[in-house]
This record gives structure tokens, C-alpha cells and sequence, in this order.
């Protein structure tokens, strides 16, 4: 039990609730100390980026997604995909860095670094809550939604959670050990996201080349997203125990290699 407890934080959460709020809401807030528009910087910057990737695909390139398709549409199937992918993105960026950001706790105090990476993702899912709140205000003025779609949300959410967690703490720990991983990560993330039809179909993709999706976990999570937000497609169990099995096998091996690995952090700090 006490394994259990230590392997998903539950002890270390336990003793420094405090501790962890703060670095929460560090991470969530400081961003955007002094700045004239504060928070609203969290909506605004992913709105700018998804917006120039409607002008450039549905406007310029003049993509369809289905015959008689607007820009509109295309933009809700865009920003469905976009939506946890950007919170995947930014957990794993920051986790590149953020042992190396707290070295000074490390070194200096007896502190709970399970928090590190744990506390990054966190912050990242509170944003994407509140982008997929605003998404679904906005889908259901335009085309409504259905509630029992949008509960399939819960399901979804906390697998994704547990999936970029996983990829947190390995990517937290390894950077320490090896700094190049820090570049490297930007460049498979970029990789990573054209190999994921969030800005394109999978009808689009040849049908030679269909199977390779499969093997992608995140194209299962935006169908997920794209069927409880939008109404797309289905929503299939087993895809989903899956991806259950995929991310619940992601955190495992993260975890182990933090625990393992943070063992040796005093010595290249």
C-alpha cells in the first residue's frame, strides 16, 4: 500500500499540501505578474497560434474537411485537437527545465521532488479546463452540444493527465543527465504534432499510410475530444482501455525513472 501511495505522490501530497498549491499557483500565475492583461495572456496566446493556422490551412491552403466546409468548421475541428495537445505540449517543455529551475530547493532543503514535474502538469490541465470551458461555451452557441457526449470528458481527461505525467517525470529526470534532451524535445514535439491529425483528417492521409496513426496514442485522445466535443465520429471502449493501458504503462515507466534516476540529481546539479 505504501508503494502505491509513493507511486502515484499520494504520500508526499499528504504531508506538503501547502507546498504544492504554491507551486501551483506559482507556475499558473507568475507568468503573468506586471503584465497589463494578466491572465487573459493563457487564452490569448493559443487563440493567436490557432487562428494562424486557420488562416494558413483553411484560408490560404483552402483545406476542407468535408464538402461545402467553412472556415468556421474547420476552425472547431482545428481548435478540438489543439486544445490538449497545446497542455501536452507545454508539459512536457517545462518539464524539460524544471528540475534544473529548482535545483537550489534541491540542493539546499529536504523537499518532496515528485512535486517538480507533477506540479507542471497540473498547471497545464487547469489551463486546458479552462480552454475547453470556453470552447464548449462557444460550440454550443454555434452548433450545440450534447451532454452526454461532453461526459465522456471525464473519462477522457484524467487518462491524458496520467499519459503527459508519465512523459513529465521521465523528461524531468533524463534532462538532468542529458542537456541536449532539452533541444531535442522541441524538435519531436514538432514531429510529434504533424504526425497527429489534429490539422488534417485521417481521410486526408493516404490509406498506405492510415495504419501508421494507430501506433500514434495522442490520435486516439483528439478523436476522444473531437467525439465529446464536436459529436465526430464514435466513441469505441476498447480504444479507449487502450489508451487507458498506454498512459497507466507511460507513468509507470516515468515514475520509475524519476525515482530511480533522482537518487543521482545531487551530483550533476
Amino acid at each position: 500500500m505504501a508503494r502505491i501511495l509513493k507511486l502515484f505522490c499520494i504520500d508526499d501530497l499528504s504531508r506538503y499540501p501547502n507546498l504544492f498549491y504554491k507551486l501551483v499557483y506559482r507556475d499558473f500565475f507568475e507568468r503573468f505578474v506586471g503584465s497589463a492583461l494578466g491572465f487573459l495572456w493563457a487564452i490569448l496566446n493559443p487563440l493567436v497560434l490557432m487562428g494562424m493556422y486557420v488562416l494558413l490551412f483553411s484560408v490560404i491552403l483552402k483545406v476542407r474537411l468535408t464538402e461545402g466546409g467553412n472556415h468556421v468548421d474547420f476552425g472547431l475541428y482545428l481548435f478540438s485537437g489543439m486544445i490538449p495537445w497545446l497542455a501536452f505540449q507545454e508539459t512536457l517543455v517545462k518539464s524539460s527545465h524544471v528540475v534544473l529551475s529548482y535545483r537550489h530547493l534541491i540542493q539546499q532543503v529536504q523537499f518532496p521532488i515528485s512535486f517538480l514535474p507533477l506540479h507542471v502538469s497540473l498547471s497545464a490541465l487547469i489551463q486546458e479546463v479552462i480552454a475547453i470551458l470556453l470552447f464548449v461555451l462557444f460550440v454550443a452557441q454555434y452548433q450545440g452540444v450534447s451532454p452526454e457526449n461532453l461526459a465522456y470528458l471525464l473519462c477522457v481527461i484524467p487518462v491524458k493527465f496520467l499519459f503527459a505525467c508519465g512523459f513529465s517525470f521521465a523528461i524531468g529526470a533524463l534532462t538532468v543527465f542529458y542537456r541536449d534532451l532539452v533541444q531535442l524535445i522541441n524538435i519531436l514535439l514538432m514531429i510529434w504534432f504533424f504526425a497527429t491529425p489534429i490539422v488534417y483528417s485521417r481521410e486526408m492521409v493516404p490509406v498506405r499510410l492510415q495504419e501508421f496513426l494507430s501506433f500514434n496514442p495522442f490520435s486516439a485522445f483528439v478523436d476522444f475530444y473531437r467525439f465529446a466535443i464536436l459529436g465526430q465520429g464514435n466513441w469505441s471502449w476498447t480504444a479507449y482501455l487502450i489508451s487507458f493501458g498506454i498512459a497507466f504503462t507511460v507513468y509507470i515507466l516515468g515514475r520509475m525513472i524519476y525515482h530511480y534516476k533522482s537518487r543521482r540529481f545531487y551530483q550533476y546539479l
